[in-house]
This record gives C-alpha cells, structure tokens and sequence, in this order.
C-alpha cells in the first residue's frame, strides 16, 4: 500500500468514484437494487474491482506526472528487507 492510498482524502475519493460506477454498471445490467445473497455479491465484486481500478489509475498518473512524489513511497514497516 502506497502512501497515497493512506491518505484519507484519497480513500474517500476512490470509494466514492467505485461506488457511483458500481450503482451504473448495475443499473445497466438490469439491477436496480440487489435483492438476495447473489446481487449483493456482485455489487460487492463491481465495488471493490472499481474501487482497485481506480486506485491503481490515480497511482499510475502521479508515477507519470511526478515519478519523485512521495506519495508513490511504500508505508514505512511495509517493504521488504534486504537480505545479508
């Protein structure tokens, strides 16, 4: 995980852009509202797979737009150490 995806703002930003294209993406399927365990399984799989989505083109551009930001560092604890 990305310092960018810790962020807050950016957290409720990418939520927000998975959860209005999830209700679109179901709605153009024929899925007002879900109704049983299998709806509600497919608006969680469109959700997250969005939400990722999304995540991964906001990352994606700020390594084009500015490769040196230090948004694109991992979490400190998070990377992997070098072996002796």
């Amino acid at each position: 995980m990305s310092n960018l995806e810790r962020k807050w703002w950016f957290a409720a930003l990418s939520g927000a852009v998975g959860v209005a294209c999830t209700l679109w993406t179901l709605r153009a399927a024929g899925i007002g509202s879900p109704d049983g365990f299998a709806q509600w399984l497919v608006y969680f799989c469109c959700l997250i797979g969005f939400t990722r989505a999304f995540s991964f083109l906001a990352w994606l551009a700020l390594l084009v737009a500015r490769p040196s930001s230090p948004l694109l560092d991992s979490a400190p604890g998070r990377r992997p150490r070098a072996k002796p």
